[in-house]
């Protein structure tokens, strides 16, 4: 019989489907499928109970991406069974155990999201063109706490499609339309202590992200996932010395917790129009410092101010800003990497070299001492190993809050300047 269904199957797929390539994870532009799994009405009835139920569900790490879709549930092997009642399932389809309804359990795993409660997303074939996968947060003795959607698809249509990321305290949910363009509206979610979930902010990245269409296509061609990315950090900016060029920096999310992420790097410089990749340079996050926990990183920026080199070879600039969360002792800094052009790839010549930094410490109503340092690169006539130093002028000014005697709070601020050389000592600029 399975012999029968499974060459049905492949029949049937052969005919309707263009052969895929297996990326993962990857969005799959919409087309015609075709799944002849049979129409069950899944309930589930077992003896076990939630705990011994939730035990034997396997755990995937996180962050993690449901890509759920038909492609993945073509032989009756893919299939997980769901133990229906054990977890509840009617709490979160009313109509489970309807007559005429058709469930059908198709796959299930746990995430170990916060030890106060757990964490289920169970996935369901409704009817024949419907599959959705639910996130689904128990307490300890197995009530539902809350459950949000975190992937869709269909197949009636082929225009729609829900993915997710989940990470320990967030989801980043996105709702995919296929229309004249691909369109993609993200909704993130907070995940509370307490197992509840709750909407936060929501936008349509083709009205918020700058060169949205060609984004999409470097992600293509990098194979990201736009979910693996912190799209709220990607940046680009039009090239001054080279018509039609675009430079793209795509911050990669590695690790993701509670005020917590790092990134990758990928910083590419791509052709406007076709969106072909020119160039391109990645560095992971144990050596980038895109770090962000108790010093936030909030923004990058592309600087392409006239950073000559050479004669003829001139750099541009990736900034990226810090600062603390601390009142009592408030935080900034600013980075600057520089990137030149070398055959197909960037080759970094100076990294993360502090520009501004400001610093203190103050009882939070008056009182309290500060220091700002701004940092400005000016290439040099004079050269090293064939290339012009940078001379830095720094400002740096000292601010100190007092009380007069009649207790009004008064500031006095000092400024002073200091002069220094970086060196390119053959591979990257160094302090003198």
């Amino acid at each position: 019989m399975k012999l029968v269904y499974a060459l049905s199957v492949a029949l049937m797929v052969s005919c309707n489907q263009k052969p895929k390539e297996n990326t993962e994870p990857e969005v799959a532009e919409p087309e015609e499928k075709a799944v002849h799994l049979e129409p069950v009405v899944d309930h589930g009835e077992t003896t076990l109970g939630f705990k011994e139920a939730v035990a034997l569900i396997k755990t995937k790490q996180i962050p993690h991406i449901d890509t759920t879709n038909f492609d993945r549930f073509i032989d009756e092997d893919d299939i997980s069974e769901i133990n229906a009642k054990a977890l509840g399932i009617e709490g979160v389809y009313p109509d489970f155990h309807d007559e005429g309804s058709n469930y059908r359990a198709m796959d299930l795993y746990r995430l170990e999201l916060s030890p106060s409660f757990h964490t289920v997303v169970v996935t369901y074939r409704k009817g024949d063109h419907e599959m959705e996968s639910t996130l689904i947060n128990y307490d300890l003795e197995g009530n539902i706490i809350d459950h949000q959607l975190v992937a869709y698809d269909e197949i009636a249509e082929g225009m729609s499609r829900v993915e997710s990321r989940i990470s320990a305290d967030k989801l980043t949910v996105n709702h995919i339309f296929w229309a004249e363009k691909k369109e993609i509206k993200q909704k993130e979610y907070s995940i509370h202590g307490d197992g509840i979930i709750e909407a936060m902010d929501s936008r349509t990245l083709s009205e918020t992200l700058a060169e949205y269409t060609l984004v999409l296509s470097i992600l293509d061609e990098l194979q990201l996932h736009p979910l693996a990315v912190n799209m709220n950090l990607v940046t680009t900016k039009a090239m001054p010395q080279y018509p039609g060029g675009e430079i793209v920096v795509i911050p990669e999310i590695v690790d993701e917790g509670e005020h917590y992420f790092e990134l990758n790097s990928h910083i590419v410089i791509a052709n406007a129009h076709t969106g072909e990749i020119t160039h391109r340079f990645f560095e992971s996050a144990k050596t980038n410092q895109w770090v962000s926990d108790a010093i936030v990183l909030k923004e990058i920026k592309i600087d392409t101010a006239p950073y000559h080199v050479t004669e003829a070879k001139r750099a541009f600039g990736i900034r990226v800003y810090y600062y603390g969360m601390s009142h009592a002792n408030p935080y900034e800094n600013e980075t600057l990497s520089l990137f030149v052009e070398s055959g197909q790839s960037l080759q970094k010549i100076l990294s993360n070299y502090s520009v501004m930094e400001y610093g203190g410490e103050w009882d939070t109503d008056c009182l309290g001492q500060f220091l700002r340092t701004e940092k400005l690169l000016i290439p040099s006539a004079e050269q090293t190993n064939g290339w012009f130093d940078f001379l830095v002028k720094s400002k740096i000014t000292e601010t100190i809050n007092e009380e007069d005697e009649s207790g009004e709070c008064l500031s006095k601020e000092t400024t002073s300047t200091e002069t220094s050389r970086l060196k390119f000592n053959g591979e990257e600029y160094k302090n003198e």
